[in-house]
């Protein structure tokens, strides 16, 4: 201690310091944010927040989350914008059946996108149900056509209850005789978006952004094959088990 010229109060007391609570409840949640943010590297902040509490049981406000995840160095996946082929349609404005109804049950929404596969493109084809927030059926293929978005339609078809208005964009997919007459034959009535107003088909719009974001944006599909696998295992977990904000 002399030679250290320090009072012996100090280098006893360095000797017995023990972290305080606060410190080793810090450090823990550190260590469960990290191992949560390594399986599930497109959560952010609220998300994590959420994960803490329903999988470790941990309560933490979201601005402390948020300081530890800089302190970690980690954050969410953010959106890589991608240059997609464009589509365009020539048809008259059709009526638009969802646009002022408050209860949505009964009503699923259907879209298509674009995968990048190895320089290519394969295109999904979904349907989803704004109501349960999931994807209701999907079928993917190498070209995009009349008989890729008529055929997840066609899935949902032998189920015991039917959607009573499927809603689409004016896409030539969506506006072909094969995907009206498919519709019409089951008693489905045909809703669509209003030229120029993506907002219309919000929900499922929304989904297929939140998948490349957390997903496809981090892959390197080489072909179609991995790229189906991959798909259907983030789209089973997105209906199953990936952590919703909203109540």
């Amino acid at each position: 201690m002399k030679v250290l010229e320090i009072p012996s109060s100090t280098y006893y007391g360095y000797c017995h310091w023990q972290p305080s609570q606060t410190a080793c409840r810090r450090q823990l949640i550190k260590r469960q944010l990290l191992t949560i943010w390594l399986k599930y590297p497109m959560y952010g902040y609220p998300r994590l927040t959420l994960a803490l509490k329903q999988t470790v049981n941990l309560k933490v406000g979201q601005k402390l989350v948020y300081r530890l995840m800089q302190e970690l160095g980690i954050k969410s996946r953010m959106l890589k914008k991608t240059n997609k082929p464009q589509t365009h349609t020539a048809y008259e404005q059709r009526p638009n059946l969802i646009k002022q109804l408050t209860d949505q049950t009964g009503v699923l929404l259907t879209d298509i996108t674009y995968i990048p596969v190895k320089h290519d493109w394969i295109y999904l084809a979904s349907i989803y149900n704004p109501k349960t927030r999931q994807v209701v059926a999907y079928k993917i293929h190498e070209q995009m056509t009349k008989e890729l978005a008529t055929a997840p339609v066609k899935m949902i078809l032998n189920r015991d209850t039917l959607p009573s208005i499927i809603h689409s964009d004016m896409g030539s997919q969506y506006t072909s005789e094969l995907f009206e007459n498919t519709l019409l034959a089951a008693g489905i009535k045909h809703s669509y978006s209003h030229k120029g107003c993506p907002g219309d088909n919000a929900r499922i719009e929304s989904f297929h952004s939140i998948l490349k974001r957390e997903y496809v944006n981090s892959q390197n599909f080489q072909n179609s094959y991995e790229a189906i696998a991959g798909l259907d295992q983030y789209i089973r977990w997105y209906n199953s088990d990936r952590i919703s904000l909203v109540a």
